[in-house]
Formats: structure tokens, sequence, C-alpha cells
């Protein structure tokens, strides 16, 4: 068996663990588009309302990527805390979803019911948990494929 046969023999393949949020954020709410301008006024790729994005920084870099994931990921981590200290449970994607999009006051006077969640906002919530958990498509065998020049 040649080196470069023994090498591919002992590749390990990798599964893709899905999207991270901010990138699945990006996805459902701008397509990814830095410049996206929200009906109601939200900026960046992220669809964030400007009153929201001062709450973490003083930029108006909206179109910035890097100054909008900060942003984002602050947004992020305080949904998150809010839902654990008025739910009483850690949030899932679900959850953070619904109050990324439709904001943790409405979600709290639902109840943090998945339930009484408006259809719409559900179905959006549904999609995000699916890129967060996207995995690639089944194969008939996991085990590595050695190239006939290694077989021989």
């Amino acid at each position: 068996m040649t080196k470069a046969g023994v090498i591919l023999m002992f590749t390990v393949f990798t599964v893709r663990a899905g999207l991270s949020q901010l990138d699945a954020i990006s996805m459902i709410e701008s397509g990814d588009n830095d410049a996206a301008i929200g009906t109601a006024g939200e900026v960046s790729r992220y669809q964030i309302r400007p009153n929201v994005w001062q709450r973490f920084s003083q930029s108006r870099e909206y179109d910035n990527p890097r100054v909008a994931g900060q942003v984002a990921q602050q947004h992020l981590d305080w949904l998150a805390k809010f839902f654990s200290e008025r739910a009483g449970r850690t949030a899932d994607d679900f959850d953070l979803y619904v109050m990324w999009n439709a904001g943790p006051t409405y979600y709290s006077n639902v109840g943090f019911s998945r339930e009484r969640v408006r259809p719409l906002i559900r179905n959006r919530a549904e999609r995000y948990v699916n890129l967060r958990e996207m995995r690639p498509p089944n194969t008939a065998s996991t085990a590595p494929v050695t190239p006939a020049i290694a077989r021989k």
C-alpha cells in the first residue's frame, strides 16, 4: 500500500454540525445582506432595531459584519438571560428565535408557549432550529474509502 493510500484510509470524515446561532439568524433575517433595512427600520444582516442596537454599541456601522456580529451576540446573550430569569428554564433555539423575531415581551405575553406563538413566527423559528441542526445527507457508508491504487 502506498503512503498516500494509508493516509487516505485513515482520513476522518467530519459531520457538519449546523450553522452557528448568528449565521442562522443572518440567513433567515436578511439572506446575509449586510446592507438590509427592514420595513420597521431594522438594520444589518441580523435585522436589529436601532434602539436595540444602541443598547450595545454607539457605532452606526450597521453594514459592518464584525460590528453587527458583536451587537447581535450581545443581544442574543441578553435574550437568553431574560428568558432564563422569566421562564425559569434555559432557552433553546426555538425560544431564542421567537424572542429575536417577535421580541421578548411578545413571547412573555404568550406565556413562553410554543403552541401560542403565531404560525408565521413559529414557522420561522422552526426553520431556524433546522438550520442549527443541519446534517449532511445520509451516505451509504461512513467507512473510509480506499482508492483502487491503495488496494494493489
